[in-house]
Order: C-alpha cells, then structure tokens, then sequence
C-alpha cells in the first residue's frame, strides 16, 4: 500500500508475489543463490506439527470495496496443480489442513473440484484428515458444493457474512452476493449437510447504527439454526481501497490514527452515533456483552439442533468459537491470563501503543524513527503527506528496478 514511503525503510519495497523475492536474492546475492526448483520448506516451522497450510489459489473474483485485497487489485488466478502437489508433498502427515486460499471456490466450479480431488487422494492415503478453508457466500448456493466438500473431508468452511440484516450496506460495499439469497437459509443448509459454516460481521459506525449492530446480536440469540460469529469488526480502512478513499473524501479517518490501529477492535472512523456509546459497543457489545444468557441459551440450541448432522469436532469447532467471543484472550491466548495487560481506550486517537514499537536491543539515533508508528493521519485529522503520494494513487518514483507500483 505504501510503496514510496517504504524506499526510506527497506532495500527491496516488493509489491508483486512471493516469488518477486527469487529477483531480490539474484540482486542481493546472486543468481547462484536460486533454487532450481520449487521445495517448500514446513520443516522450518517445527511448531506447526498439527495444522499444515497449503495456497491453491490467489486473490479473490469479487471486488468487496472494504478488502485489502480489493486494494492490491490483482485478479484471482489458480496456479498449476504441480503447484499444489508439491505443497502436499512437502507437508507430511497432518490432522488438518487449512487452504490458506483468499478464496478458494473462485470463479470456475471445475478447478475447484480438482484442486479438492487431489486432497481427497491424500486423505484416502491416510496423510491427512479434514480440510478447512476461505469462500464467498456463492459457495453456499449450490447443494452440489456442500455434499462435495463433506465427502472429501470438509471441516468447515469460512464466509463472509459482514451483516445478516443490512442489505443497503451491504449494496454500497459492492457486496451484493450476500443480498441474492437468505444468508440464514443458506448456512443452515450447509450445517444441516454436514459442513460447518464459519463467518464474522462487520460494523461501519459512518453508516450503520448502534441500533442496527444490537439487531444483529438479536437475531443470533434468536436464531439457533447459525452458529456464534468468530469475530465482530469494526470497518477497517485499508489503504487503496475504496471504502478508504471514500473515508479521506468525507473526512472520517479519526485524528492520529496509525497503521497499527487497522485491525478491527479499534475504532478509527468518526460515528453517527455518540461515540461513548460506539465504544462500549468495541468494548463490550461485539462480546455479546448484555445478550450473555441468550446467547449461551442460543449455543445449548445450536448444539442441539445439529447434534446429528455435525460430527463431534465440528461441533467442538462451534463451541470454542462461541467460547472465543465471550473471552478471546482466554480462549485464543490462555499465556496472556498471566501476563500484565495494557488498559486499552479502543480509540486510535488515544491508543497506546503496543510493546511492538519497543526494541528489545539499543538502536542507533539515526535509525530510530523506523520504530515510530507510521500515521495516516496528523492531529488535525489531515491526511499525512509522507504517505499520501501512495494512499491518493499516484506512481511510485523508479529507482530500485523492484517495485511495481499496483495503484
């Protein structure tokens, strides 16, 4: 996203795929230094002995105007199945596998059998067991999706709901895939198929009401057939994206906002509603906070209404998603239970920094401005104009031969 403003922290501002890095290692240390061939290297991450990670395809066919990768704008494309063989080849035996795919249905129905036929090989072998990846809420439409990916394997499968109830949101998002069909109607169908149906609900305080987001958490207290979301965001205004521009145009983007603070549970927008109450709302309403009974009462349903068609694991997956909802840190990062947390306000204009921007090591003078935190926007609320030659879209000046500026 920022690639000129990156030429004053790195060598190599990389801007294409991973293997832009093979014309890095020939600049920086020689041709030599290529690999002949493609060899992925698991081995090197000794802790992940049970889940295995494995890329299908990249990108995604559907262009959301609040995605980062909507930003980047490079269109979806499936590589060579070689591609994945030799992933799987690599990865050894291991209980589940995660397509770490942006999307991995895609746009042809076709490869992505294909690509799913190749594991189901593996799994009939007995190297791995379940598989668990990302798709849009078009995978949901067919019947034949669901009882393909049961029967080879499926544990679940991860959408994007952002919102059950708001169909003019959803429209100005450019998400319009999610208006076509009863998103209810269609997760309970997949559960009822044997796939467990994950997903996570978006909040944008510059258009959505507090009054609409509590209708949100009413609506899965009420409704057993769908399990608890994984996450409740707030919108995050990526850089390069629409939603972004759309944000710098109308003045949203809070004052002193950092990079740092785009990752969902801080608000860096300004809001229709007081912004006490939107802050609770992070706090505590996006943990179910006031709903605590009806949605353990709705998890007790959920588990009910499904113990036949979900097997014991999924039914285990569903149940530490709710857990993670009503105490995350506990659920996701039992260590932190013994650890001195920071008192957090939620708030980019007044957030603490984290221990990230902290060296553990001294630093020179002159290099330690690579330790402050990069701002989007100054105290007055203005955009920062180290960075808005990037954020505004225009070229990134040559030099390197490296960067390829994506816009």
């Amino acid at each position: 996203a920022l690639p000129s403003y990156s030429r004053r922290f790195f060598d190599y501002p990389c801007l294409g795929d991973v293997e832009q890095i093979r014309e890095v290692v020939a600049d920086a240390f020689g041709e030599e230094y290529l690999a002949e061939v493609f060899d992925p290297r698991y081995d090197l991450a000794y802790w992940m002995n049970r889940f295995g990670y494995v890329e299908s395809s990249r990108n995604c066919n559907f262009r959301c105007g609040f995605c980062s990768l909507t930003g980047v704008g490079r269109r979806y494309e499936v590589p060579p199945l070689e591609y994945l063989r030799a992933q799987l080849d690599n990865l050894g035996k291991r209980p589940i596998v995660l397509f770490a795919d942006n999307q991995i249905l895609g746009s042809s129905a076709e490869s992505f059998r294909e690509r799913i036929d190749l594991f189901r090989d593996r799994r009939d072998a007995g190297q791995f067991r379940y598989w668990t990846g990302f798709v849009t809420n078009t995978f949901l439409w067919e019947d034949e999706h669901i009882d393909f990916a049961r029967d080879s394997g499926c544990l679940s499968v991860f959408v994007g709901v952002e919102s059950f109830d708001d169909h003019v949101w959803l429209r100005d998002a450019n998400k319009q895939q999610n208006s076509r069909f009863n998103q209810i109607d269609l997760i309970r169908r997949a559960i009822d198929g044997g796939v467990m149906v994950q997903y996570g609900l978006v909040y944008d305080p510059t258009s959505q009401t507090l009054a609409a987001m509590h209708r949100e958490l009413e609506i899965i207290c009420d409704t057993p057939e769908i399990p608890a979301p994984n996450f409740i965001f707030t919108a995050i205004p990526f850089p390069g994206t629409p939603f972004f521009r759309k944000c710098v145009a109308n003045g949203w983007i809070r004052p002193n906002t950092h990079m740092r603070d785009l990752e969902g549970s801080t608000l860096s927008l300004e809001t229709d509603d007081p912004l006490e109450q939107v802050l609770d709302f992070v706090r505590n309403g996006k943990r179910f906070g006031g709903y605590r009974k009806r949605f353990i009462a709705h998890q007790w349903r959920f588990d009910r209404r499904y113990r036949k068609a979900l097997k014991f694991d999924q039914r285990l997956l569903a149940n530490l998603s709710a857990a993670a909802i009503l105490a995350p840190s506990k659920v996701l990062s039992p260590g932190s239970v013994f650890q001195r947390s920071t008192r957090r306000t939620h708030l980019s204009t007044t957030e603490v920094l984290d221990a990230v921007y902290t060296p553990r090591l001294p630093v020179a003078r002159a290099l330690r401005h690579y330790f402050e935190p990069t701002r989007i926007t100054d105290d007055r609320g203005v955009l920062n104009e180290k960075i808005a030659e990037d954020l505004m879209g225009k070229r990134a000046p040559s030099g390197g031969g490296i960067a390829q500026y994506a816009g």
